[in-house]
């Protein structure tokens, strides 16, 4: 199905877009519509307003309605940070770490990351498969539309393309709109100088390319894995090969990887966690979005957290996502924003802006999709509450009760059971 009309509902967040990611004050402004209401046709958004004048304009006959009294319709949510293709599990670490074992400690006894290449390395095709599978399911059922996919427990060429190809592979099993981040400078391979794995990764772009699946080079910045230099190789061959890129900085500790990012060009940076306050204010206004990653920190236990409030005050753009990786099994991106209001000092409406419309700008699709506006991709999150706050009151409760991705009904009983139910 993809003509629909969805009608009264409580609250109609159309998030609207003037043409790039919501910064300072406008980082907070949801553009509400009591009553709303939304005509989709032919899998795109034609009209938003109150549902008096959506039925006056498209209540034709024959488009099915879909009945959203009580509740908030947002703008779909896009998950913009997610590692989803690996093999092993890690828990045993976090337990270790609630224990008092270090990072450190864990990395030595064979642990981390690296745990993870050497599991998902020897996994087999159809096991890694269903492991994606498995996890969009839950991430759709999360009230997610799109999502943003990376490889990086590879980390050799041979590895890391058969990845991505298998990334590509699985899109034919979910519906959620995915895009390919190529993630070969995840971290140094275990007996490597950093230097040289440096160019092995520069030496995999051009066969990434012509490969064809990856939208973004993602570049690691951290202390102790890959260096402002190196880092800054790295994006300037992306700059030479044309293709655009993410930075993952600062998760760890002080690495510059803020300030390299926004000057190697990336779309996005993300964790920000051991950013200065300094360097936030001496880099300024840019539109490199910043991706914070709450369920990261609280699981890594870090003794700080990445500073939303200073970056939004320097006319920053902020996006908020889950981490979803081998050592975060945090598939609810409606729980992360719940998580992230409180966990930042950010309301409620700066967290769902940093979740559908500056997302969309994180993932380069800022024109597509990420708010309610015609002409833009018809996919909506449908929360059983009666106004958008609620949903940060509501960590670890089922608050999504309907997902729409490309005009089609996927996710959540209680839409399906309102859908073409006659609507007064």
């Amino acid at each position: 199905m993809s003509d629909l009309n969805l009608v009264h509902a409580s609250q109609l967040a159309r998030v609207t877009d003037a043409g790039a990611a919501r910064r300072g004050t406008e980082q907070g402004e949801l553009n509400l519509i009591a009553d709303g209401a939304v005509a989709l046709r032919d899998g795109l958004i034609a009209a938003v307003g109150s549902t008096e004048e959506i039925l006056a304009e498209w209540g034709e006959d024959g488009v099915p309605t879909l009945d959203a009294s009580g509740m908030t319709v947002l703008p779909g949510l896009i998950e913009c940070h997610s590692h989803p293709l690996f093999a092993g599990t890690r828990h045993a670490e976090y337990a270790q770490r609630l224990g008092g074992a270090s990072l450190q400690e864990i990395a030595l006894a064979g642990g981390g990351i690296w745990s993870t290449v050497v599991a998902t390395r020897e996994a087999t095709d159809a096991e890694l498969l269903e492991q994606l599978r498995s996890a969009y399911e839950r991430i759709l059922a999360a009230g997610v539309t799109t999502l943003e996919v990376k490889s990086g427990y590879g980390l050799t060429a041979e590895h890391e393309l058969h990845h991505l190809e298998l990334l590509e592979h699985s899109r034919a099993s979910t519906p959620l709109g995915l895009v390919i981040s190529f993630l070969g400078a995840h971290v140094v391979p275990a007996g490597r100088d950093g230097d040289d794995y440096t160019s092995e990764v520069l030496e995999m772009l051009p066969e990434v390319l012509e490969q064809g699946v990856a939208a973004f080079h993602d570049i690691t910045c951290e202390q102790g894995l890959f260096t402002p230099q190196q880092a800054g190789r790295l994006f300037a061959r992306s700059r030479e090969l044309g293709i655009p890129t993410k930075a993952h900085a600062d998760a760890w500790a002080s690495s510059e990887g803020w300030r390299t990012a926004v000057e190697g060009g990336a779309v996005s940076a993300e964790h920000l966690t051991y950013t200065p306050d300094e360097e936030i204010r001496d880099v300024g206004v840019t539109d490199t979005i910043a991706v914070l990653l709450p369920q990261a920190e609280l699981v890594y236990m870090t003794d700080r957290r990445a500073h939303a409030r200073l970056l939004i005050d320097q006319q920053v753009p902020v996006a908020v996502a889950t981490d979803y990786c081998s050592s975060i099994h945090a598939t609810s991106l409606s729980t992360t924003i719940g998580i992230a209001a409180p966990w930042f000092k950010l309301t409620p409406s700066e967290v769902l802006v940093g979740a559908t419309l500056n997302a969309a700008y994180a993932l380069a699709l800022g024109r597509d999709r990420g708010s309610l506006d015609p002409g833009k991709r018809a996919d909506l999150t449908i929360l059983a509450v009666e106004h958008p706050d609620e949903l940060c009151l509501a960590v670890g409760q089922q608050v999504i009760s309907g997902v729409i991705v490309g005009g089609e009904v996927l996710a959540g009983p209680e839409a399906s059971r309102r859908l073409g139910e006659q609507v007064p």
